[in-house]
C-alpha cells in the first residue's frame, strides 16, 4: 500500500514526520490484522502478533488504536473510502442508486478474495454492544493508501451507514425515489440486504454478487425507485 512512484512519493513526503509516521503505523497494524483474519477468528487474533508484523512494540500499539476492535473500525473507513473510488472510477458517484450498487458491488469482488472477512465484521458487529469510536482517516493515511487518486482528501469514507444516507439522500434530490418514501424504513432495508444476504449466500453456497444485485434491484423497484439504465 505503499506509494509507487517517485512522484507519489514526494506527494506524501510533503505530510509533516510525525503525520507520516501515525499515517503508516496506522494503516500497517490495520493490514496486518486483515492478514490475520483470512486465518483466524476475530477472537484468536493477538495483539503482540500485530505489533510483531508491524514492527512496532505493544505498548506503541495502544498510541494508535484504545482497543483490538478498533482495527475493524479504522478498516471499514478504509474500506469505505475504497467504495467511493470505486464509484467514481466506475462513474457511478453522480446518483444514488450508483452510490448503493458500488457499495455492493465493490464488496462483492473483495470478498471473492477471502469471504471469511467479511463474514467475521460482520460477526463483530452482531456481537458490539458498545460504541466503538475511531478518529477519521487522516489526509496523511488517504493520500498514503491511494496516491494516484486526484482528490482523495475529499471522498467519503463514513462506513455502510454513511455511504447509505448519501446515496439515499442524493436519491431524493434527483428524484430516483418516490417523495412519499420512508427514508429511514429504507435505510434500514438496505443495511439488512447488506448484512444479511452474505450469511444466507455462504451458507447455501451461492454466489454473492448476483444475491445482492437481485435483492438490491427488488428492494429498489419495489420502493418505486428508478434506474437509468
Amino acid at each position: 500500500m505503499l506509494p509507487s512512484s517517485k512522484n507519489d512519493s514526494d506527494l506524501f513526503s510533503q505530510f509533516p514526520l510525525k503525520e507520516r509516521k501515525f499515517a503508516k503505523t496506522r494503516t500497517n497494524l490495520t493490514f496486518a490484522f486483515l492478514s490475520e483474519l483470512e486465518v483466524k477468528p476475530f477472537e484468536e487474533i493477538k495483539i503482540k502478533d500485530l505489533c510483531q508484523i508491524a514492527e512496532i512494540s505493544e505498548p506503541t500499539f495502544y498510541n494508535y488504536f484504545p482497543e483490538k476492535g478498533d482495527l475493524i473500525l479504522h478498516y471499514i473507513q478504509i474500506w469505505s473510502l475504497q467504495v467511493s473510488v470505486f464509484a467514481k472510477e466506475k462513474k457511478l458517484a453522480e446518483s444514488g442508486w450508483g452510490q448503493i450498487s458500488a457499495l455492493f458491488r465493490y464488496t462483492a469482488k473483495e470478498s471473492k478474495k477471502n469471504p471469511r472477512v467479511l463474514l467475521e465484521i460482520i460477526s463483530f458487529q452482531a456481537k458490539t454492544r458498545k460504541s466503538l469510536q475511531q478518529p477519521k482517516l487522516t489526509k496523511a493515511e488517504r493520500v498514503l493508501l491511494f496516491p494516484k487518486i486526484v482528490g482523495i482528501e475529499d471522498l467519503a469514507a463514513d462506513g455502510v451507514e454513511g455511504i447509505i444516507r448519501k446515496a439515499l439522500s442524493d436519491a431524493a434530490k434527483n428524484g430516483e425515489l418516490p417523495a412519499f418514501t420512508d427514508w429511514k424504513s429504507f435505510s434500514i432495508a438496505i443495511a439488512s440486504c447488506f448484512f444479511g444476504v452474505p450469511i444466507l449466500a455462504f451458507q447455501l453456497n451461492q454466489n454473492l454478487e448476483k444475491l445482492w444485485s437481485e435483492s438490491l434491484y427488488y428492494l429498489w423497484k419495489g420502493a418505486g425507485g428508478k434506474i437509468k439504465e
